[in-house]
């Protein structure tokens, strides 16, 4: 039997929505505001992008320190990027969800985490400090954008 957490994360940035996008969407960007991330780099073969199909490894710090594989598996412009994870102990798959808000930018980052074997059982651990976590990183985000334009 399959058991997934799914958490999601929202706020308005006072940034317009093809700031925002275009900062968010570029996965070398990440680890300036998803602070778990330690390390970001183009997958073998992989062409430099943020499109759709791009692939990235990500070293993460999150219950050790684990080295993912990424892939750029939907994108809109403006609108929507969906990250999924292809290889690794988890394999979420985080969507970012942009939209015009009172003059800004409504940002959401929703994440699905299947959980097999042994981490099913970890869940009652790993659901709380996954839903902190990302509403972390969306507070980093909007503090990241809003910061670079007050200077």
């Amino acid at each position: 039997m399959r058991s997934a957490i799914s958490v999601e994360a929202s706020t308005v940035i006072a940034r317009p929505v093809e700031e925002v996008f275009a900062f968010a969407s570029d996965q070398a960007n990440e680890p300036t505001w998803h602070t778990d991330i330690l390390e970001i780099r183009p997958a073998p073969g992989s062409d430099v992008g943020r499109g759709l199909g791009s692939r990235w490894i990500v070293m993460v710090s999150f219950m050790g320190r684990n080295e993912y594989e990424v892939e750029v598996t939907g994108f809109q412009p403006n609108r929507l990027v969906e990250i999924t994870t292809k290889s690794g102990p988890l394999r979420p798959t985080t969507t970012y969800r942009l939209e015009p808000a009172g003059g800004g930018t409504r940002f959401r980052r929703h994440v699905d985490i299947p959980l097999y074997g042994m981490f099913r059982l970890m869940r009652p651990l790993i659901a709380p400090s996954a839903g902190r976590r990302n509403a972390r990183f969306v507070e980093n985000l909007k503090a990241l954008l809003e910061d670079r334009t007050a200077s």
